[in-house]
């Protein structure tokens, strides 16, 4: 007679989650919408005010609801965010194991084919929107060069945004945030303002292949821009980086 373990019952927060969790997915609850409150809420499930409550933060570390307080206090529902994949990202470097290097190599995988895509799908109200993002980048520089980079590293990001897909975003988002919190950090000292204009003057190039609707341009622009970033905080930026992932990079030098 084999000997089984005891099964045990569910976290009940956790299934309370997981309710408000379908009924935010299905649309019953839709952005901007406030759900019951806590004590509605308990009557509902039947449970404990400390069970919805650890439910709701929760959901709140999920990026799906806001929890106010005062007034107008409850929990409200959340504009889909890319927020968990950025602390998802940010917790994967925290841990080592991603650094510089690995996301360098993903934004290749990525980023050059986006551009691609976006020089053949765009509207001239896109290509104003980039042009204004670097001409505020160069204006950034003479004030604050740390301003300058952080608006100028956006660019990619918005290219992405160009392209209407959800997905693409929300990565392209994460990677640019987590990216763009690690660099500056690590090299606020050691990049010049040499080296920001030359970035910014590659983001030019880039931006002038998809405005000429050059679809091969953009994806070569793109992927020298991204192997010319690569080598350039490869001097600066400490540790030792995985070598396999060393030589997928190099890789893309020769295609």
């Amino acid at each position: 007679m084999p000997k089984f373990k005891s099964v045990k019952k569910p976290v009940l927060s956790k299934e309370v989650e997981k309710q408000l969790r379908a009924s935010i997915n299905a649309g019953i609850f839709t952005p901007g919408d406030k759900l019951p409150s806590e004590r509605e809420l308990v009557e509902q499930f039947e449970v404990s005010r400390v069970t919805v409550r650890d439910a709701l933060k929760s959901l709140q570390s999920l990026g799906l609801v806001s929890i106010r307080r005062g007034v107008n206090a409850g929990a409200y529902v959340l504009e889909p965010s890319a927020e968990p994949i950025t602390q998802g990202i940010d917790a994967l470097i925290q841990m080592k194991r991603v650094n510089f290097a690995h996301l360098i190599e993903i934004r290749l995988y990525i980023e050059p084919d986006v551009a691609r895509s976006v020089a053949i799908h765009h509207k001239q109200n896109d290509i104003d929107a980039l042009k204004k993002l670097l001409v505020d980048a160069e204006k950034a520089i003479d004030t604050s060069w740390k301003k300058s980079r952080l608006i100028n590293v956006q660019f990619h990001f918005e290219v992405a945004k160009i392209t209407g897909n959800a997905l693409i975003i929300s990565l392209c988002e994460s990677i640019t945030q987590v990216y763009s919190a690690m660099i500056i950090a690590t090299t606020q000292t050691d990049l010049g303002k040499k080296e920001i204009i030359k970035f910014i003057s590659e983001h030019r190039e880039i931006l002038e292949a998809i405005e000429k609707k050059d679809s091969v341009a953009a994806f070569e622009r793109t992927k020298k821009h991204l192997l010319e970033t690569y080598k350039t905080y490869r001097k600066t930026i400490p540790g030792k980086f995985d070598q396999s992932v060393q030589r997928r990079i190099k890789l893309f030098e020769q295609v």
